[in-house]
């Protein structure tokens, strides 16, 4: 079982490379022709894995007692995390009038997605990087895990708004990568001396094992809709509503599932000599085949992994000082908690702002980031991190890197 988990969660990580930032998209009213986007995203955060262990998972190196048991005192009951590694590139043309209508223009899209997250009890944590002998003599309960690992493409084409710059486009999306699983109920027993064992298992692991780069392709749609709210007579705020990647997707390679329900009883030897020796199991039979998993070819129906974020946001041609940002964002994936945001963002002369934020929710808990701007007479560049401690601290829980190139002219 030692074994097995651990290379398991090793695989996952390593396939990981959250999600959308809080890096202010200002309201920009003035007209121009066309206008070219590039953003790009790294972004891992934790509930409770400290990066003093993450680092040595993902880079490399020896992770001592020290170390995991630092992030094992982190856990709690339910625990998360999640990975983003992403890229979008957005073209729109104000130039056209799209439907023969002045008012709209069009927007092309394309963007690559890496997406993996999980939610995972604090007993499959410590089964997974201590092994059984925490747990002999008491039980070890990882029910209500689940983990999901996706990678997929983008290409989309809409309409935009010339003034207000709401759009809307309807995308089609290739899936090159697949990985899904969950454990509804999960105990382990052991005996004080480790020579019996009882193992209860329910759940479920699917995944696309094909060599094929398009695993699957999807449907769905982008809005940016962007208002303003009168505050008082001198004062109105922006309010941007925005969801992004909302549809549906058909796996059309096949996927092996592995599944299993089954409550099994061992005697007269340890958990780990029955995983790691063959010769254990008579006539041959697979370890599979002893605990129930049976293997059998599928096809999937699924919604995209998607999100909705509505809030304030910053306006552009606004010679306030300062400015505040906020609001909530919510993922279509079930690992994903609710989180909020806000922040301040303050102008510093006419080319050059920066901004503060803190948010609470997602895959951790609470994070500060820090962002900075420069605009010139027809580019604005922005950096930010999400997790400013995180970047400089191993008692942090997770990374954050965020640039965002905008060229008009």
């Amino acid at each position: 079982m030692k074994n097995s988990l651990l290379l398991v969660a090793s695989v996952l990580i390593s396939l990981m490379g959250k999600a959308q930032n809080v890096l202010p998209i200002q309201y920009d009213t003035s007209l121009y022709k066309q206008e070219f986007i590039l953003s790009g995203n790294m972004d891992y955060s934790a509930s409770s894995i400290l990066n003093s262990m993450s680092s040595k998972l993902i880079f490399g190196g020896e992770i001592n007692d020290e170390i995991k048991n630092n992030s094992f005192d982190q856990h709690k009951g339910i625990n998360r995390f999640g990975i983003d590694a992403s890229a979008e590139f957005e073209y729109r043309n104000m130039n056209v009038n799209l439907f023969k209508n002045e008012k709209y223009g069009f927007v092309v899209k394309a963007g690559y997605y890496n997406y993996a997250s999980a939610i995972y009890a604090k007993d499959l944590f410590g089964l997974t990087f201590f092994g059984n002998e925490r747990y002999l003599g008491g039980d070890a309960d990882f029910s209500g895990s689940k983990f999901s690992a996706i990678t997929f493409q983008k290409i989309g084409f809409g309409v935009i708004d010339k003034k207000s710059k709401s759009s809307l486009s309807l995308n089609y999306y290739n899936f090159s990568n697949y990985a899904e699983g969950f454990i509804n109920d999960g105990y382990l027993y052991q005996s004080e001396s480790g020579d019996s064992v009882s193992l209860t298992l329910d759940g479920q692991f699917d995944f696309a094992g094909s060599s094929s780069f398009m695993k699957g392709y999807g449907v769905g749609l982008d809005v940016d809709y962007r208002f303003a709210v009168t505050i008082n007579q001198e004062k109105s705020a922006i309010i941007q509503l925005q969801a992004k990647n909302i549809g549906f997707a058909q796996m059309t390679s096949k996927l092996t599932r592995y599944k299993v329900d089954t409550l099994l009883t061992f005697e007269g030897f340890t958990f780990d000599q029955l995983i790691g020796n063959s010769n254990v199991l008579d006539n041959g039979t697979s370890i599979l085949d002893t605990l129930g998993i049976d293997s059998l070819s599928v096809t999937k129906f699924r919604i995209l992994p998607g999100y909705i974020q509505v809030g304030k946001i910053v306006d552009e041609s606004s010679q306030q000082r300062l400015q505040g940002f906020f609001g909530v964002r919510l993922y279509t994936i079930s690992t994903y908690a609710p989180l909020v945001f806000g922040g301040a963002h303050v102008r510093a002369n006419s080319w050059l702002s920066f901004g503060v934020n803190a948010s609470y929710g997602g895959f951790t808990r609470f994070r500060t980031g820090l962002y900075a701007q420069s605009s010139f007479k027809n580019m604005t560049i922005a950096l930010a991190s999400e997790d400013v401690v995180g970047l400089v601290s191993n008692q942090g829980k997770g990374k954050s890197v965020i640039l965002r190139l905008r060229y008009k002219i």
